[in-house]
C-alpha cells in the first residue's frame, strides 16, 4: 500500500520526472534537445507553474520510491511551496543558450497553451474556491489507485478549508479519463494547434469543474 506524505525539497527531481513522464510526449518534450541542463531548465519552468500557486501538496511513496504527486490551491490560503521554487536565472540562461529549434518549440508550446487556456478560463461564468493544479502518477504504478488516493487527500484538504467548488485544466496528452470517472464535469474544450519546427501538432485542452463530494471507488 502506498504511503502518502508531505512534499519535501528532496522530492523536486522526482516531481519533475513525473511531469515529464505524464506529459512529455503530448507536450513534444521528447523532440527537444536531450541536453541535461536544458531539459532540467524546461522541467524547472513547468514544475514552477504547478508549485507556485499551490497551497497544498502530497506525494505517494511505494517501497521507498515516490510514484505520485498532487498539488492544489484554495482561495485565501497561504502558498506553501515558495521554498521549492528554483532560482529562475540558471533556467533562463539554459533556455536562452539552447538551440534555435528548441527555443522556438518551447515558446510555441507555452504561448499557444496559455492563449488557449486563457480563452477557456475567460469563458467561465462560475466562481471557484480553488483549483487542482496537478495529479501525476508514474506509469509503473498505474492501476494501483494511487491517483484516487492522492485525490482523496486533496478532497480532505478542500473540505477542511471550506472549498466547495474547484476547476482544473487538462489536455488530451494526459490521462483525462481519470477526471471523467471521478466526479468531475467537463465544462469546456478548446483545440490548440502547435506549429513546431518538425511540423504541426494538434491537442485538445479541457476545463473541468468539481462541486464537492468524494471520489468513486
Amino acid at each position: 500500500m502506498a504511503f502518502i506524505r508531505d512534499i519535501t525539497e528532496q522530492d523536486l527531481p522526482v516531481i519533475k520526472a513525473l511531469i515529464y513522464e505524464s506529459f512529455g510526449e503530448g507536450w513534444n518534450l521528447g523532440c527537444l534537445n536531450q541536453d541535461e541542463s536544458f531539459m532540467q531548465a524546461v522541467l524547472g519552468m513547468y514544475s514552477s507553474i504547478f508549485l507556485e500557486p499551490s497551497t497544498f501538496g502530497k506525494v505517494a511513496e511505494l517501497d521507498g520510491e515516490v510514484i505520485g504527486v498532487v498539488l492544489c490551491s484554495a482561495i485565501g490560503q497561504a502558498k506553501k511551496f515558495g521554498t521549492l521554487l528554483q532560482d529562475i536565472a540558471p533556467n533562463t540562461l539554459a533556455l536562452l543558450t539552447a538551440g534555435e529549434n528548441d527555443r522556438v518549440d518551447i515558446v510555441e508550446h507555452m504561448s499557444v497553451s496559455f492563449q488557449t487556456i486563457g480563452g477557456l478560463l475567460g469563458s467561465l461564468t462560475n466562481v471557484y474556491d480553488g483549483s487542482l493544479e496537478l495529479i501525476a502518477v508514474s506509469k509503473k504504478a498505474q492501476g494501483l489507485k494511487i491517483g484516487k488516493a492522492l485525490w482523496n487527500e486533496a478532497v480532505t484538504y478542500f473540505n477542511s478549508v471550506g472549498v466547495k467548488s474547484i476547476f482544473l485544466i487538462a489536455d488530451s496528452a494526459c490521462n483525462f479519463g481519470f477526471y471523467d470517472n471521478n466526479g468531475f464535469s467537463r465544462i469546456g474544450t478548446k483545440k490548440a494547434m502547435y506549429s513546431y519546427t518538425a511540423g504541426q501538432k494538434e491537442s485538445d485542452i479541457f476545463v473541468y469543474e468539481w462541486n464537492g463530494g468524494s471520489f468513486h471507488d
